[in-house]
């Protein structure tokens, strides 16, 4: 068995009519969202097996996630490079958002 040298965590928010007293801990129980995480497992920390991953992940194309950024503090979209996701902590968690690219078919993928 291989251990993977960086395993981030990913979610995507959904919307269900839930009961508040069964609120999982990382949503808001006052508009009834949670958050579903994946594991990604990454042993190349490179940016291009990460896009290859989250295509997998939401099973899309690779060819469709032109670009991923990390937002950073003050909101500013960072483009995500091999020496940033080597500079990843292990088990880090993100909110991934999506921005349809103005150009074409493809996508925008920015980790928050």
């Amino acid at each position: 068995m291989v251990r993977p040298r960086l395993t981030i965590y990913v979610c995507q928010e959904s919307q269900h009519g839930r009961d508040p007293q069964h609120e999982h801990e990382d949503g808001d129980s006052s508009t009834g969202t949670f958050f579903v995480y994946h594991a990604v497992y990454l042993e190349e920390l490179t940016a291009a097996e990460l896009t290859e991953k989250l295509a997998q992940l939401f099973r899309v194309p690779a060819q469709q996630i032109q670009q991923i950024y990390k937002q950073g503090p003050t909101g500013i979209h960072v483009l995500v490079s091999d020496e940033m996701i080597q500079n990843f902590q292990d088990e880090s968690c993100f909110v991934l958002d999506t921005m349809k690219a103005e150009s074409n078919d493809s996508y925008h993928i920015i980790l928050k």
